[in-house]
């Protein structure tokens, strides 16, 4: 295996996500199929491709967060640099939370009053007639 002990936890929770999309993928294969009538049970049919379609999934899936060079130095690097992160404190983000939502309050409060000014302008102006 490339790398081995490097990146673990990035690595499995990258290929359980890739399994988690297989596994899916394959669901949604099973319900494509299941009303399909080639002679044989739809069942056996519709199932049959969605285990084939994740088996098919798993070697992909084994290459790119085990053996691809490429990706595992990505995976690797990635893990490296989330490690240096400086994650911001609660208070940091509810501050930084109530900033946004008081400033995006203000600019639609800003909109509002130019919209209802450039109304009232262009009805004088006779541009515009208002509906009832």
């Amino acid at each position: 295996m490339y790398k081995s002990g490097q990146g673990y936890w990035t690595r499995v929770l990258t290929a359980t996500a890739g399994g988690l999309v297989a596994v899916l993928g394959g669901w949604w294969l099973q319900s494509i199929f299941a009303g399909v009538d080639w002679g044989i049970n739809p069942i056996y049919v519709s199932w049959g491709i969605a285990g084939i379609f994740v088996a098919a999934c798993c070697p992909f899936i084994y290459l790119a967060t085990a053996k691809n060079v490429g990706s595992v130095d990505f995976l690797c690097a990635t893990e490296s640099e989330m490690k240096k992160v400086s994650w911001p404190t609660r208070r940091e983000v509810t501050g930084s939370t109530m900033v946004v939502i008081f400033t995006g309050a203000i600019i639609a409060l800003f909109c509002f009053v130019f919209d209802q000014a450039f109304f009232l302008l262009f009805v004088q102006l006779r541009v515009l007639e208002p509906g009832m």
